[in-house]
């Protein structure tokens, strides 16, 4: 699989994607999909688990520090 990112916010990159959505419509077999990025990022097994470890690690608090909002702009 292949990502390539498009900015839709632009008059090409919305001609492109609406371009692609016409070919996958017309495609029986799946040759183009569009996923969110999460549904990319949860689609496989390995990168699932891995985010999901990510997520654990934050409930519990690991790996974090407690900073001020004022040391932000220092």
């Amino acid at each position: 699989m292949t990502t390539i990112q498009i900015n839709e916010k632009t008059k090409i990159g919305k001609n492109v994607i609406e371009m692609l959505k016409a070919l996958a419509r017309a495609d029986n077999d799946n040759s183009i999909r569009f996923l969110d990025e999460t549904e990319y990022l949860f689609s496989t097994k390995a990168n699932k688990d891995v985010l999901m470890q990510g997520v654990k690690k934050v409930e519990e608090g690991a790996n974090s520090k407690t900073i001020k909002t004022s040391e932000l702009w220092k």
